[in-house]
């Protein structure tokens, strides 16, 4: 059985290509073919990388395994129901769209925003956490 897929989110590629954070976690999960990426992280991402004309670094981020994005506005709705019943406002349409695709997925996330982690209390979704 192949083990599960890790999306990894905006934060950690931000905090890896500014000051290398994350490399050994990136390396383990690149290492075992977990890596994936979607439409709503490249998007930011990528135009940050075409200003500052990382030509390189967006020819790597295109060949990453990415995930389609299909958005179920109903399931937005009831995400961002459930967060705001357990206390948790605030949270993005971006990242709305990205835990319905973990969830949609059945993968894990990396990142270091702290409301994954919140809305992974009750939702019930997997955070990678680098060992």
């Amino acid at each position: 059985m192949k083990t599960k897929q890790v999306l990894v989110d905006t934060s950690i590629w931000v905090n890896y290509f500014r000051s290398n954070d994350y490399s050994s976690a990136l390396t383990q999960l690149f290492d075992e073919d977990r890596v994936v990426i979607n439409d709503v992280i490249l998007t930011e991402l990528l135009p940050a990388m075409n200003i500052h004309a990382k030509k390189f670094l967006i020819e790597k981020m295109r060949v990453l395994e990415c995930l389609p994005v299909f958005v179920n506005w109903e399931g937005i709705i009831g995400l961002q129901t459930q967060c705001l019943k357990h206390g948790l406002n605030g949270v993005g349409l971006p990242d709305l769209m990205i835990t319905q695709t973990i969830l949609e997925y059945k993968i894990s996330i990396f990142s270091a925003d702290k409301h994954f982690k919140k809305m992974s209390s009750f939702l019930k979704f997997d955070i990678f956490e680098p060992s």
